[in-house]
């Protein structure tokens, strides 16, 4: 399972998604590949994620995201 965020440029949007060894095979394992074939983004990048953390405006430290809670 590879968990890779993708930033869609364009509309200032990114997304976290897990994908699996199996379904990363029908694209010969090619992430770039898989992202193509599954979103239309014609600016974006995108890299392996294995954590978070967020701050809001007005906190003093940053916030764990909990990707297995979401």
């Amino acid at each position: 399972m590879e968990r890779i965020i993708i930033i869609d440029h364009n509309e200032h949007r990114f997304y976290i998604e897990d994908v699996s060894d199996e379904v990363l095979a029908k694209y010969n394992g090619e992430e770039e590949e898989f992202i193509k074939n599954n979103y239309d983004f014609e600016n974006y990048s995108w890299d392996y994620v294995t954590g978070g953390a967020y701050m809001r405006e007005n906190d003093e430290e940053f916030n764990e995201i909990n990707f297995e809670r979401i």
